[in-house]
């Protein structure tokens, strides 16, 4: 792995690159940071066969477990957990499962009591197993994740690790701190939607943090949002 930005190019490490970075992750005043976590191909897909993870190769993949430990919790849409099979955290870490049903389709993640369905005051709840997962309300026809992070007890980092709508959502609440993208070296066409869709986000400020590139073209970018 080699850094390209900032400075002279230099090798480095995706721990070095990642874990120990200038200014840390501050947690903002009344929510968590928030790390959105994603790879595209350099046309625009972030899905093949609707799974993001043959996309990568062995640095996304370090770059995803580092990333994905620096945070105390993860947060994921219920549409991407069930596409890519996610599995129960091990505490004290946590998972957070955003969905406008309350179907997260999967009995392993309800067991979980590291699991949170987070969902909208007025939609049903779903059956809980006892001692397994807990639920988080916040919006009341649909889920205002502004109010959902803002919820988050004792939670300090959280990783999004999308899918698009949810990208979307967190963006549009003025509430992503930093992006990391992978950037694969494939042109695959097709109609993969983008990285975060729905409504505008605000004109923000964002700056180009870091730039490595592997052997085998992928580019890995750290950006932060200014002030």
């Amino acid at each position: 792995m080699r850094r390209l930005l900032p400075g002279t190019p230099v090798p480095t490490t995706v721990e070095e690159a990642y874990a120990d970075v200038p200014g840390g992750r501050p947690r903002p005043v009344d929510r968590p940071w928030v790390t959105v976590l994603m790879i595209s191909t350099a046309d625009g897909a972030i899905a093949l066969d609707g799974r993001s993870g043959g996309l990568g190769n062995d640095g996304d993949r370090a770059v995803y477990r580092t990333v994905r430990r620096l945070g105390d919790a993860v947060l994921v849409g219920a549409a991407t957990a069930r596409a890519e099979v996610y599995k129960p955290l091990v505490a004290p870490r946590r998972l957070f499962v955003v969905t406008g049903s309350g179907a997260i389709g999967s009995d392993e993640l309800l067991a979980a009591p590291t699991t949170t369905i987070v969902m909208p005051a007025e939609t049903p709840p779903p059956t809980l197993p006892p001692g397994g997962a807990s639920v988080l309300r916040a919006g009341a026809e649909r889920v205002d994740i502004a109010v959902a992070l803002r919820s988050m007890a004792g939670v300090d980092h959280v990783v999004c690790e999308g899918g698009p709508s949810l990208n979307g959502q967190v963006l549009a609440a003025g509430c992503a701190d930093e992006i990391c993208l992978t950037l694969a070296p494939r042109f695959v066409a097709g109609d993969s939607g983008r990285l975060a869709h729905g409504a505008s986000a605000p004109d923000a400020a964002w700056s180009l943090a870091h730039v490595l590139a592997d052997d085998e073209g992928f580019l890995f970018l750290r950006y932060l949002r200014g002030d």
